[in-house]
């Protein structure tokens, strides 16, 4: 009789196993989506930096608007799908809002050193903020 109970529970054990592995298999998938998206968007981010830099050093021209709009909304969309925290919320936000603050000044105010300065200074400032939360997501689901 008790070979029997034996056999149950690592029968039972065995049936368990592949769903929590399945279940482990789709949160590692999960976790790998919504870093490739944080990064996905911080690194867009950067470009846009540089390219404004560039542009404004004479290194290079156009390149401004010639960069890849598409590619940051849908990594934007992403997210915000994948993420529900008001964290990353909120730190997005800032990022589009510094960015689109960049992409003015450097459109309408291209003379003006001064407010270039400013818009850079503040999209760094804001891909910090979403670096430093992006991370703290990541750490905190590693845990989990």
């Amino acid at each position: 009789m008790g070979r029997v109970g034996r056999s149950s529970r690592r029968s039972a054990d065995r049936v368990r196993w592949p769903v929590c592995h399945a279940a482990g298999r789709k949160a590692e998938r999960f976790d790998a989506l919504l870093l490739e998206q944080f990064a996905v968007i911080i690194a867009l981010s950067e470009d846009f930096r540089n390219r404004v830099w560039e542009e404004r050093n004479h290194v290079a021209s156009d390149l401004v608007g010639k960069w890849d709009l598409e590619a940051y909304r849908r990594a934007e969309a992403r997210l915000r799908v994948l993420s529900q925290s008001p964290r990353v919320k909120a730190a997005l936000e800032a990022l589009d809002d510094a960015g689109a603050e960049l992409g003015a000044a450097w459109r309408t105010a291209a003379g003006d050193k001064a407010a270039i300065d400013s818009a850079l200074a503040a999209h760094r400032d804001a891909i910090e903020r979403f670096v430093a939360v992006s991370s703290q997501v990541i750490r905190h689901r590693a845990v989990l």
